[in-house]
């Protein structure tokens, strides 16, 4: 009798196993694909992987900063902080920019710290980039997982008075009054593999609820992704489909949520703090800065 492998996605749909399991085994899977190693204590964790932009090897330290300092890039002494503020370009990854350096590709990384209640900590890089694994946030759940830097949710909450809209063309990002936070989003890619697609993750669905965002990988077309030279270690979009198998068929919007959830840690606060139901319609980081932009001003 023919029989089909046991796939992650197996134990995902059979959650009731445990989210423990589904955890040790996603995190077995990224360290073999990543080539990722770690240093980690209670109070400090540095993290060696590969780089997008460099193509070379990447060196993070984490430590904890100063109370109520925030999230904090350093390169080469400057430190940048995580705020909208500074941001310098947004069209295909979020880049944050102070006086002299740049830092690229942050929005995984505060994806990871806001779905972690991860704050005032300091981030050094060796490199204008973080460390990208496979193009998800799998590889900071598991430093952060394992050092002390990591908080219980905070008990105060914003509560969005009034709905925030942002449009482009036809993108649009919307933000309305909630009894909690929760991101939704709609894709709609003329591709065979993609469509029409729409999700949803919203604040206190659980563990494995959160790991289907923090594993979702980005992914890209192969011009793409060949210009960088990894179309063959990333998520690429073939002709008819994908050049890996997906986790899910919805693994590419939980990326898009992914995305707006590291982009609007950029607006000062951790945005699972605010009450409130973000809907992304085909929106980017773009978007979802200027979102982050109007959402600094409510939680001033």
């Amino acid at each position: 009798m023919k029989t089909k492998p046991i796939t992650l996605n197996w134990f995902f749909k059979w959650g009731i196993f445990g989210g423990k399991i589904v955890e040790w085994i996603l995190l077995y899977v990224l360290k073999a694909m990543n080539n990722t190693t770690y240093k980690i204590n209670h109070e400090a964790i540095q993290i060696h992987g590969n780089g997008l932009f460099s193509k070379e090897e990447v060196t993070v330290s984490i430590s904890k900063g100063l109370k109520d300092s925030g999230i904090i890039f350093v390169l080469n002494n400057e430190k940048i902080e995580a705020n909208v503020c500074n941001v310098s370009n947004a069209n295909r990854n979020t880049v944050l920019t102070g006086s002299k350096e740049t830092v690229c590709l942050v929005e995984h990384f505060l994806a990871a710290c806001s779905l972690l209640g991860i704050d005032d900590i300091e981030v050094k890089t060796n490199k204008n980039e973080l460390v990208f694994g496979d193009g998800s946030a799998l590889h900071w759940y598991e430093a952060f997982r394992k050092s002390d830097l990591m908080s219980p949710p905070s008990q105060n909450k914003y509560n969005l008075k009034e709905p925030l809209f942002i449009k482009s063309g036809n993108k649009e990002i919307t933000a309305i009054p909630s009894t909690e936070f929760k991101v939704s989003y709609y894709m709609d890619w003329d591709h065979p593999a993609l469509g029409k697609l729409w999700a949803s993750w919203e604040q206190g669905e659980g563990e494995v609820a959160q790991l289907r965002l923090l594993r979702a990988r980005t992914f890209g077309t192969k011009e793409e992704n060949d210009f960088f030279g990894m179309s063959e270690k990333l998520l690429t979009l073939t002709e008819n489909g994908f050049n890996k198998e997906l986790y899910e068929p919805l693994e590419p919007v939980y990326h898009k949520i992914l995305d707006i959830i590291g982009d609007l840690r950029l607006c000062g606060i951790n945005p699972l703090e605010i009450n409130m139901h973000v809907m992304g319609f085909k929106s980017g980081h773009s978007l979802n800065v200027e979102m982050a932009k109007e959402l600094a001003k409510v939680v001033k």
